[in-house]
């Protein structure tokens, strides 16, 4: 469904032309929950922001459906590390905003918007403002907006990585429920070991300088997935695993 193609990210410092990444090569299949793993500066966000469209490969192609990513679109949703939200809105008006932007009746627009909430768990919150909220309740609102616009890939960059170590948990138990039940394909950056294990159904890992895929390792972890996964002994070995990537790519 998504297919990143020889990809290279060239920056230019002064005189100098600095290779951040590539080439990247990836498959990743619909309704697939990917998680890409890797040291700062490997290249991770830069990647993701190449898949939502909001900056351009050097060289290489980035296809969903066949169709060449050149900027950002519908289908493909992006959630950021902190919730982007309007302060001077409710947390509904925030929601349904950018449906109205696409032409639909503001009514409908907030009716949809209502859905989404209650799927986020926030339906008693719609009449609050985003600085009532705390950061995983805000976070919550910025994912319930981005499903609200029906995109076909979930681009997730760090989104709980601000939150404390409970509300994370809790939003990963959240976001893998929404994720079964939606059919969506999602990419998720993190540079949290156990997260990447416990969301995917496959870890990439990136490393090096410039950055490359070092490794792809299946989760083989049933679903659905709760706290009682994470006690699993299968989550030791791939966390031990993926801990020596991650050392290795470091030390590159």
């Amino acid at each position: 469904m998504l297919s990143i193609n020889s990809v290279v990210k060239k920056f230019k410092r002064g005189n100098h032309v600095v290779q951040a990444l590539g080439p990247v090569d990836l498959q990743i299949a619909q309704g697939e929950f990917v998680t890409i793993l890797g040291p700062s500066g490997c290249g991770k966000t830069t990647l993701l922001h190449m898949m939502g469209g909001f900056e351009t490969p050097t060289t290489g192609t980035i296809e969903i459906n066949d169709q060449a990513v050149t900027q950002p679109s519908r289908k493909l949703g992006m959630v950021f590390q902190e919730a982007t939200l309007f302060p001077w809105k409710t947390v509904l008006q925030n929601i349904a905003w950018p449906i109205e932007q696409m032409g639909t009746g503001r009514a409908q627009a907030l009716d949809i918007a209502t859905h989404y909430l209650e799927k986020v768990g926030l339906h008693r919150f719609g009449k609050a403002y985003p600085n009532e909220l705390s950061g995983g309740m805000r976070q919550r609102a910025a994912l319930a907006r981005t499903l609200a616009m029906k995109p076909e890939v979930l681009l997730m960059d760090e989104p709980f990585g601000a939150l404390d170590a409970q509300t994370r948990e809790e939003m990963q138990e959240e976001l893998t429920r929404m994720w079964q039940s939606s059919g969506l394909t999602v990419v998720f950056i993190t540079h949290d070991i156990p997260e990447a294990i416990f969301l995917g159904d496959r870890v990439v890992v990136l490393g090096g300088k410039p950055g490359t895929v070092m490794e792809e390792c299946r989760i083989d972890l049933p679903r659905p997935r709760t706290n009682a996964t994470k006690s699993d002994p299968k989550v030791l070995e791939y966390r031990a695993h993926l801990w020596d990537l991650i050392r290795r790519a470091a030390a590159n």
